[in-house]
């Protein structure tokens, strides 16, 4: 009886389960797999410049970021730009915590060649091959900024210089004479110092060393300042001499009382609000939460000519800067993200950004753009020409010395040379004791 039960049992639980088997067969679609691509699952990248709070450009960007969404709503773009210095340290942090953004700005130097050197950056050369017209709309010479061992690591839409900007409303108040030469400047600076204005926006920070790099450039001229180190290891003589010069503008009372305590924001608006006459600034300070560029009371210059400097009397400082666009290579390793990735570094890098970004600023693109027509002269006009009149471009001085040593040891020990404290051949003394233990590379 209990056998006969069992097998009752069974046939009924069989013949459910083939029942169940004929029914999903006969509903074959309700259960088909759906590819990943078509799901609305979205792809996250990480971006990181530092085109962000006070920075002229950062309106922009979250404009050029938001469009970007709109176009692609399945990839996510994650803005973790920042301004001011703490942007490169967390940069670095990122990297070295194996937590790198998928695509990043950052201006050429040092700390881009390390990156490089290490495999963190992918090699772009190939999609750029691939893409003959968009490698054909960036102006050819800019390519060596991005350039090693014959591959290009990122692409670089913007162009900058730097010069000095004077509140012309101040010199013409007090009968200032404006500086072409290093006797001028100290001469504004004392009537200026007279007449309770500060003459010269400074702070002791990398951003901040801005004069200090120009005076560097009228003294050694391309040459020195890109080669900063001869055959034995030494310094060039200009970088400790531009200290010396430093120390008697210091002395003049050109900066502020407690310059050292001053953040990059703070420095800017003792200039932007006229309390202070003169500050060194890059073509960035035009813009958005900035300086206007249609401003008429302030003038741009290069910075004033020293005796004996090796440096062309038109010689500016020139290169490119945070507009610069790489892709990590951790991302470029995930198909996925690398897509995203690309279509990104696309919108980043096109005509159309160039234009948004240079509309009424600094922003000089280094894609070819369609002349426009101004109605009145603007200090980017100005700066354009000062670039394209300059018989010697030179690049940025803190490219060429290692980033971290330039940072913890010159920037570092300034105020202290200022005060007369230590002196500037004591501060370089330390850079080559600990470049003793890395290559020297001009």
């Amino acid at each position: 009886m209990q056998k006969k039960y069992i097998v009752s049992l069974m046939i009924i639980i069989l013949s459910f389960i083939f029942l169940i088997i004929i029914y999903l067969s006969s509903n074959k679609q309700d259960i088909t797999p759906v590819p990943i691509s078509s799901t609305n699952q979205s792809t996250n990248i990480q971006f990181i410049s530092c085109w962000a709070g006070y920075d002229s450009k950062s309106v922009r960007l979250k404009t050029v970021l938001k469009n970007f969404s709109n176009n692609y709503p399945s990839i996510e773009v994650i803005n973790k730009s920042m301004a001011g210095e703490d942007f490169l340290f967390i940069l670095k942090t990122d990297f070295a915590s194996g937590n790198e953004p998928d695509v990043f700005g950052l201006w050429p130097g040092s700390d881009f060649r390390l990156l490089v050197e290490h495999g963190k950056v992918a090699d772009l050369t190939d999609l750029l091959k691939e893409n003959p017209k968009w490698y054909a709309e960036f102006r050819e010479a800019t390519w060596d900024y991005v350039t090693v061992n014959d591959r290009i690591y990122g692409l670089p839409l913007e162009i900058i210089y730097e010069g000095l900007f004077l509140n012309k409303d101040l010199f013409e108040k007090y009968n200032v004479k404006i500086p072409t030469n290093f006797e001028e400047l100290l001469e504004a600076v004392r009537i200026f110092k007279n007449n309770n204005i500060i003459p010269i926006a400074y702070n002791a920070t990398p951003e901040g060393s801005y004069i200090y790099q120009n005076i560097i450039m009228k003294l050694g001229g391309k040459g020195d300042v890109e080669h900063p180190f001869d055959e034995n290891g030494k310094v060039k003589d200009c970088y400790v001499q531009g200290m010396h010069y430093m120390k008697q503008l210091y002395d003049a009372g050109a900066f502020p009382e407690k310059h050292y305590l001053i953040d990059d924001k703070t420095r800017n608006e003792l200039f932007l609000n006229k309390k202070a006459a003169m500050i060194v600034q890059g073509s960035w300070f035009i813009g958005d939460n900035a300086l206007n560029s249609y401003d008429p009371t302030v003038e741009v210059i290069r910075f004033p000519n020293i005796d004996g400097g090796k440096a062309h009397e038109t010689s500016i400082i020139y290169g490119c800067g945070n507009g610069i666009f790489h892709i990590s290579q951790k991302a470029w390793d995930n198909k996925e993200v690398r897509e995203a990735c690309i279509l990104l570094l696309k919108e980043l890098a096109s005509v159309k950004t160039a234009k948004l970004f240079a509309d009424d600023s600094g922003f000089i693109s280094n894609i070819n753009l369609p002349q426009k027509d101004q109605n009145a002269p603007s200090i980017s006009q100005k700066g354009e020409e000062l670039v394209n009149s300059a018989e010697e471009l030179v690049g940025p001085v803190d490219s060429f010395i290692d980033r971290v040593l330039w940072e913890k040891i010159v920037i570092q020990k300034f105020p202290q040379v200022l005060e007369g404290k230590i002196l500037p051949e004591e501060v370089y003394g330390e850079v080559q004791e600990a470049m003793k233990d890395r290559t020297i590379k001009d």
